[in-house]
This record gives structure tokens, C-alpha cells and sequence, in this order.
């Protein structure tokens, strides 16, 4: 998947986009509750949804200057219409929204909406091949679309961290057709266990292993020659909250090779879509700023 990085010099050329002075400035306060009140959103809702397209609020001196940014509210003509421009009925719809653990309720602007379901459209054959081969890992579509949504929430926060992954991805290119992990000097060993516990760490997660039930590390998996009698399973926790995203078993065919890495690294890629997701949404936001 190609990825386009303009964001920063969306951010940089924002004031210049919109024509408006970046000096400290709001909207009057009366109008600005008048607009909230009139599409129903209280003032940290608004704040929120600046927040997440990094758009100041002091760049605006009125209300209409600052709607023209947010965009158009949904309503039944417009939702229709969007439909009809995607080919869509709206049980269609609804199904592609959640496949990727989305709905309409989450959007205020069909601008917005509008730019999700591009993505989506573009992205729904790809996220199913996700989901089949996570599948043969026993995750559940639901535990798929529950982990992109964690890490579409990482990536908002940190636009460049999960960039670092295709550096990572060179790295690993030397160890992907290793065909006997055993084999690998100690040094080798500690280098990949290096490479996927740095490519882990960029998505904020934790990832444990268990052999029946008992605790080993990554290293100890590769060292073994032959799969462990048993269930080896893992899961994966949000290394912030604690929370845990995904649980999931590696079938002993995987073991014999390094291809349970790459799948476990592939898995770890559903944040590429994600990245995207979020990509995506900034770039068209800015795009519409700059077509007004």
C-alpha cells in the first residue's frame, strides 16, 4: 500500500490555506454556542474534533469562517447522496462500516463521513485478507477490528512513530526466508527477537507467549527445534492501559519455520491500515480546506 506523507506540510501551510490570521482570535462566544447548540455538540465535543485534525481554534475570527472548515452536518439528502455515489444500499453500508468496527453515529459532517467511506471502499478487500489469515490464528473478526481501532487511536497520537516500521521491515528482510530458526547463531537470535520486540513497541503493545499454559520469551521460541507438545498461545495487551486486545494460538505448522514471525509481524501490520485510515482522513480534511 502506497502511503502519501504530507501531513506536515498540511499543518505548516494551514493559515496560508485558509486566508485567515493565525494571531490569537475565537470566534464571538455567543455564535460559537448558538453553532454548538445548533448541531447539537457541546464545546469539548468541538474541541475534540479540532484535537484530532490539529486545527486551532484561535485561526478563526467567526462562526462562518470556522463552518466552513467542519463542514456539512449529515442529513437524509446528503446521506442519500453519498450512497448513490458509492454504489451502496445502506445495509451495504452499514456492513462495510462495521468491518472496520465503524458506524455512522461517529460522524457530524458528511465531508467526514464521506472521506471514511472512500477508505473503506478502497480498503475492504484488503482488510478481509487481514482478518482470514488472523483467522487461522483463532482472532476473531471482532478482536481485528477492535485492534485497528487501538491502533488508529496510536497513530493519531503519534503520526511519525509507526513510519519506523519500514525500517524495521528492512531489517528483517535478511531473517524472512530463514528456514530453521534453531539454527541461527545466539547473536542472530537476539537480533530478531530485537527487530519484532522494537516493531511491537511502536504500536504501544505487550505480547506474552505461553507454552501450556507457562510463560516463555520470543528467544525461547525460536531456540526450540521442534514445537512444543501442547497449546502455545499469546496475546497481546495495550502497553498503556493494560488492556487486553487480542488472544490468539500458533498452530504447530507455523513453527516450523520462521513464517510464524511473519505472520505474527503481519498481524502486528494491521496498523499499516490503520495508518492509513488516519492519513487519509487529515489529508482530505486539509484538501477541503484548500479547495475553499
Amino acid at each position: 500500500m502506497v502511503k502519501i506523507k504530507v501531513i506536515l506540510l498540511c499543518l505548516l501551510t494551514i493559515p496560508i490555506l485558509m486566508n485567515v490570521s493565525s494571531a490569537d482570535a475565537a470566534p464571538p462566544e455567543n455564535e460559537l454556542n448558538q453553532y454548538l447548540a445548533e448541531i447539537g455538540w457541546t464545546r469539548q465535543d468541538l474541541q475534540d474534533y479540532l484535537d484530532y485534525y490539529e486545527i486551532p481554534l484561535d485561526d478563526y475570527n467567526t462562526v462562518e469562517d470556522l463552518k466552513e472548515v467542519m463542514g456539512t452536518p449529515i442529513n437524509s439528502k446528503n446521506f442519500q447522496e453519498l450512497l448513490t455515489k458509492y454504489g451502496l444500499t445502506e445495509k451495504e453500508f452499514n456492513d462495510l462500516m462495521d468491518h472496520f468496527g465503524d458506524n455512522k453515529s461517529e460522524y457530524k459532517f458528511i465531508e467526514d463521513l464521506d472521506a471514511a467511506v472512500d477508505f473503506y471502499v478502497n480498503n475492504d478487500e484488503y482488510m478481509a485478507e487481514v482478518e482470514s489469515g488472523l483467522g487461522e490464528f483463532g482472532i476473531t473478526e471482532e478482536e481485528a477490528e477492535r485492534f485497528f481501532n487501538y491502533l488508529a487511536e496510536v497513530e493519531e497520537k503519534n503520526k511519525n512513530q509507526l513510519d519506523q516500521i519500514m525500517t524495521n521491515d528492512t531489517l528483517w528482510e535478511k531473517f524472512a526466508n530463514v528456514e530453521d530458526p534453531s539454527q541461527l547463531s545466539d547473536a542472530d537470535l537476539d537480533e530478531v527477537a530485537r527487530i519484532l520486540e522494537q516493531t511491537i513497541a511502536l504500536y504501544e503493545v505487550k505480547m506474552s507467549f505461553k507454552v501450556n499454559g507457562q510463560a516463555v520469551t520470543l528467544k525461547d521460541l525460536l531456540k526450540m527445534e521442534e514445537p512444543p507438545a501442547g497449546n502455545l498461545s499469546g496475546s497481546i495487551y495495550s502497553s498503556t492501559s493494560g488492556e487486553l486486545l487480542i488472544d490468539f494460538n500458533i498452530p504447530k505448522e507455523y513453527f516450523e519455520s520462521l513464517e510464524a514471525v511473519v505472520e505474527g509481524e503481519d498481524m502486528l501490520h494491521l496498523g499499516e491500515i490503520s495508518d492509513d485510515y488516519v492519513d487519509h482522513m487529515h489529508e482530505e480534511k486539509y484538501e477541503d480546506v484548500q479547495l475553499k
